[in-house]
């Protein structure tokens, strides 16, 4: 190899200091040695670019197949990961039956939890612009009069679209003599098009109500009208009596999950709503479409002006404010779970529920998780050699925190299969314990598996993880000296854990049991008229007109019947929310009273079973106008002589005497008080919607059936739409009563639960003090005794957390009979009682497993290993 070439820095260097004839041969000698290095290094470069080539060419391979062996043997490890799984879960029977089942359990009820949620909270998602739809309000009433639409689309521009919906109740939908029911029949404003975007199967929807007479059905109520291909659009149909309306559209059946239901819509068009004047009628409901959320801001900086401008001449603006008169635009996503307000649609929820059942679903996971941690360290604590050995072998700690998860998640993702196939069995037992309608496709939607997994993931993780993180700490003298963990008499981690879920075991039984009471004591409570005795008739087509033009004959020959005991016309059921109107007494017109309303015929008292404490209806063939109060509404007016005197109601303009005063009955729910009413006797077909009837019920069938015979001599074409007031009643207290039912199971669950957590960890604390035991019974230990060592440390911590439980308990359970204005006073058994079950539940757990190795023979006891 030739000699190192210099630098030319230090060649120019050293020229510059030689004399110059030098120059000349020190440069042609560096001249021929550059020239031969040039050329060894130019050799040597090619072959270092070859190498390079050849090293980039196959280093790719080399480093695949590198990270192909690494990936082959982490398969090979999980694969060996998830065989010992298997072989312990098979192995372990007892304890691993436990746990799957406990897992599954709570996933189950996990996933009903989560989807009944989802459903809660997807209310008016289906609509387009759901987020941009606001229902103009009152701030009580759900409803307000028919001129706030067009007025307020006029007066805040911002507004896209504003329309309203006036609600029929019910009705009866006829097509060629064939009759149908339709439930929730709507009368509409044209512009509710605009506001909603329902799908239009055939007709469009730019102009489907613009025509007076229009009427646009929903897809299943057209095809219970129509045959298969036959022409829908254009055709006519008949409701309302003989009022005939041109179908111009057919639209898709709205989700479950709206506050809207509909039947048919008939457009509102020159209707009597749309020209209606009134200011006070709380009739329509009213919703308005905006483009951006600004807009939104724009308008309700100017609802004030907006009703001071609608109510002038009828309240100033302080007394608006004052009053709570001022309107509110509130987001239709909020109506379901927000609103509670006088005429809803229909009765909504409420988001307390959902925080309800949010927390029952984190104590079911907690406690889940808290079995799953107590019998998998129990399970596992009997592989402490095995870990010892494992070590020894090389295994790093790594590795058995591996080995030990994928047993968590093996387990877990059995439970979560098991728990897929029993939630969908159980879908339709669900759905009629909770009152919803939950879908298999809403119960196994992508979101809802994603959610599962994410479920699998976290307790797998939490479950898993702890335990084997404990347990990999062990060193290798502790593994291999020890085959079963050593119980400790202070107060372990474990215990707390099945203290706590024991805790919730008592709350949720105690609460359980005083909404049972409080729903026991409304279905007994008297409420001051015949609710099991009155079969109501919705009153329509030739029905409508015998009842209201031929009253006495139909009383007579109903009450022909041995038990048909009183019949009545009347404007609304009870159980609704009457009408409010201004009432006064014509000697102090000044004094106007805001009081309920219900119109009825002479014999409404009689009918329903009230009872006068003053005065009565008066003559039963009386045509003129009279009023008969209850007590409350007496009260109010703060008069002597009631009896007799003339009074006047401002709304509907009509006067009379007051001809009784009645005991105050229970008319609507009992979360209210008695309000002041007026039973306004009148004689005017158009206030009267119903035909009560009282009956005896001994012989219900056969007497159902001789009305039924009775009311189709006089109105033989007309479908009859009967029910019974006790069943309108029990609808109030429906969302209770899902409550109840979902607290049942949820709480048995959990009870469940936590047993099987205590009956597990106490066989493993069993086993492990077998030696122990057999010690002291050689020594003369008794069975009393052994069993009371065992159980008496846990027995007393149990104790300790259901009387912790108590105060907990008391204060929720007082905060919901708040809401009822008639409730049940807590007695001290609703707090006792859930206490001595839960304990008595865990004891026999507890001395079960304490009598199995108490009994054990000494000799087989202290065996050594």
């Amino acid at each position: 190899m030739s000699n190192p070439v210099p630098s030319e820095f230090f060649v120019r260097i050293f020229l510059w200091f030689c004399p110059d004839h030098l120059q000349e041969s020190i440069l042609g000698d560096l001249e021929e040695q550059f020239t031969e290095d040039a050329a060894e290094i130019g050799k040597r470069k090619a072959q270092f670019r070859f190498a390079w080539n050849v090293v980039r060419f196959i280093r790719p391979g080399i480093l695949l197949r590198r990270k192909l062996k690494t990936q082959y043997n982490n398969i090979a490890m999980y694969k060996n990961y998830f065989k010992i799984a298997y072989r312990n879960l098979v192995r372990h029977k007892f304890f691993s039956i436990i746990n799957v089942a406990g897992l599954s359990l709570g996933l189950v009820m996990s996933l009903f939890i989560v989807t009944h949620i989802l459903k809660e909270l997807s209310y008016e998602k289906s609509f387009k612009n759901y987020d941009q739809i606001y229902r103009l309000s009152g701030d009580d009433w759900a409803r307000i009069a028919p001129p706030y639409a067009r007025e307020f689309r006029q007066f805040v521009p911002e507004t896209k679209a504003v329309g309203w919906l006036f609600s029929f109740g019910s009705s009866i939908i006829s097509l060629n003599q064939e009759q149908y029911f339709a439930e929730k029949p709507f009368m509409a404003d044209p512009e509710i098009l605009k506001v909603f975007n329902f799908n239009f199967l055939e007709g469009d929807a730019t102009d489907a109500l613009d025509a007076p007479g229009s009427i646009v059905l929903t897809n299943s109520l057209a095809k219970r009208l129509f045959k298969d291909g036959e022409e829908r659009i254009g055709q006519t149909v008949s409701s309302f009596g003989d009022r005939k309306y041109e179908v111009t559209g057919i639209i898709e059946d709205l989700p479950k999950n709206s506050h809207i239901k509909l039947d048919f819509i008939i457009s509102g068009a020159n209707s009597f709503i749309s020209e209606s004047t009134s200011r006070s009628w709380s009739a329509t409901s009213v919703y308005c479409l905006f483009e951006n959320d600004q807009q939104v801001a724009n308008a309700k900086a100017k609802l004030l002006d907006f009703q001071v401008s609608f109510l002038d001449g009828a309240a100033t603006r302080e007394e608006i404010i004052s009053e709570n008169l001022l309107l509110k635009l509130e987001p239709i996503t909020d109506i379901h779970l927000h609103s509670h307000k006088e005429k809803e649609l229909e009765a909504n929820s409420d988001m307390s529920f959902i925080y309800i059942f949010g927390t029952l679903g984190v104590f079911i996971l907690l406690i889940v998780i808290i079995n799953f941690i107590n019998l998998y360290v129990a399970q596992t604590l009997n592989r402490l050699k095995e870990i010892g050995i494992r070590k020894v072998m090389g295994a790093y700690r790594k590795h058995l925190i591996g080995q030990f998860l994928c047993e968590a998640f093996f387990l877990v993702l059995i439970a979560a299969a098991i728990a897929m196939l029993i939630a969908y069995v159980m879908l339709p037992f669900y759905n009629n314990l909770a009152g919803i309608t939950l879908t298999v496709a809403e119960l196994f939607s992508p979101q809802l598996i994603s959610i599962l997994l994410l479920l699998v993931l976290v307790v797998g993780s939490i479950a898993g993880g702890y335990p084997a993180i404990y347990l990999s700490g062990f060193g290798i003298n502790e593994g291999l000296k020890t085959k079963l963990f050593k119980v400790s008499h202070k107060l372990p981690l474990r215990t707390v854990m099945v203290a706590f879920q024991f805790f919730i075991s008592v709350a949720l039984l105690t609460a359980t049991l005083i909404v049972s009471s409080q729903m026991n004591f409304i279905q007994d409570k008297e409420l001051g008229f015949a609710r099991e005795e009155v079969l109501a008739i919705k009153l329509h087509g030739e029905i409508f007109n015998e009842a209201t033009s031929n009253i006495d004959n139909v009383r007579h020959e109903l009450t022909s019947h041995a038990d048909v005991e009183q019949v009545s016309l009347v404007s609304e059921l009870v159980g609704n929310r009457f009408g409010v109107e201004r009432f006064a007494l014509q000697q102090a017109p000044e004094n106007t009273f805001s009081f309920r309303y219900v119109f009825t015929d002479n014999w409404f008292a009689e009918t329903m079973g009230l009872d006068y404490i003053d005065g009565d209806s008066g003559n039963k063939n009386a045509t003129e106008i009279s009023y008969v109060l209850n007590e409350t509404a007496a009260a109010s007016l703060q008069s002597d002589q009631l009896i007799g005197q003339q009074a006047f109601n401002s709304f509907a303009e009509t006067s009379g005497k007051v001809k009784g005063i009645v005991k105050d009955f229970n008319f609507t729910s009992l979360h209210n008080p008695v309000e002041p009413l007026v039973i306004q006797i009148s004689h005017d077909p158009q206030y009267f919607g119903y035909l009560l009837i009282r009956m005896k019920t001994d012989n219900l069938k056969n007497t159902l059936t001789k009305i039924e015979e009775t009311i189709n001599e006089f109105a033989p074409n007309d479908v009859i739409i009967s029910y019974f007031i006790d069943d309108k009643m029990d609808q109030l207290y429906r969302s209770e009563s899902n409550m109840l039912s979902v607290f049942k199971i949820f709480s048995g669950t959990i009870i469940c639960l936590a047993s099987l957590g205590l009956f597990a960890l106490f066989a493993f604390i069993s086993q492990a003090r077998t030696k122990e035991l057999g010690i002291r019974k050689t020594l003369g230990a008794n069975l009393g005794q052994l069993l009371m060592l065992m159980s008496k440390s846990y027995l007393v911590i149990l104790l300790i957390t259901i009387i912790a439980a108590i105060p907990l308990t008391w204060y929720l359970a007082d905060d919901w009979l708040s809401n009822f204005a008639f409730r049940i006073s807590m007695e001290w058994w609703h707090f006792t009682l859930p206490g001595i079950g839960v304990l008595t539940m865990a004891a026999i757990a507890i001395l079960s497993q304490s009598w199995k190795v108490a009994n054990n023979n000494p000799i087989d006891s202290l065996q050594d290993e």
